[in-house]
């Protein structure tokens, strides 16, 4: 039995036509489809587009294939072959021909020395060496090598230095007298002053008893013609 003093409420009725989210997705639909419509409506329009296709080989323009196509590249030019280097003449740096240094022999050092001056070699004599006295022991260069004018040649002999011809060089002209006189003997000049003129003083002197041994020194002093006075001052 229901309590007459109850309320009860009734709930109201349910609305009628289409919710919100309905209308919504049917928006979205037709939308959809409209898209779907265009897009193959699109497609078939552009199959029967005689046009080419822009990725297409056929389509590609000769200017761009030429574009495309990659450059040659350059050929190595060749390298120039090496310019051979011109070989040495013997003899060719201002000495002359080259020729083979000649064998002392058993004969005086003297003659030897001789020998090589005439070949316009220059000569060092250096004694002491142990041998025959006056002999030539050995050579730098070696006899036999190839030498040529202007060089100087050492010879080392057997003994002591022996005497020398001093010669008389008073009013000799300096500038000859080492190459004709001193040297060709085997004595060294020692100028005393300049070395223009002639001879006026020299020191030993053979007039006053002088000599002199092998590699010995002679002073000369030179001056004009006829100022002559003997042996220079020490």
């Amino acid at each position: 039995m229901s309590d007459p003093w109850d309320t009860r409420v009734e709930p109201a009725p349910p609305k009628q036509g289409i919710s919100p989210g309905m209308i919504a997705a049917i928006a979205v639909s037709v939308l959809v489809l409209s898209i779907a419509g265009a897009t193959g409506g699109w497609l078939l329009a552009g199959s029967d587009d005689p046009s080419p296709n822009a990725s297409g080989t056929q389509g590609t323009s000769p200017s761009a294939q030429a574009s495309l196509s990659p450059s040659p590249s350059p050929s190595p030019s060749a390298a120039p072959s090496p310019t051979a280097a011109a070989s040495p003449t013997p003899g060719s740096s201002g000495g002359g021909a080259n020729f083979a240094l000649p064998a002392p022999g058993t004969d005086p050092f003297q003659n030897y020395f001789q020998q090589l001056r005439a070949l316009k070699l220059g000569v060092e004599v250096y004694f002491g060496e142990q041998g025959q006295e006056g002999q030539v022991v050995r050579s730098v260069p070696e006899a036999g090598k190839d030498v040529h004018a202007g060089i100087t040649v050492k010879i080392y002999v057997a003994g002591a230095a022996p005497t020398t011809t001093l010669p008389y060089v008073i009013n000799r002209t300096c500038r000859d007298l080492t190459k004709n006189y001193l040297t060709a003997v085997g004595l060294r000049a020692v100028y005393i002053g300049l070395q223009a003129g002639v001879v006026v003083q020299q020191n030993p002197d053979p007039t006053q008893g002088g000599t002199a041994r092998w590699n010995d020194k002679v002073e000369v002093r030179c001056g004009p013609v006829g100022q002559a006075t003997g042996s220079p001052s020490p």
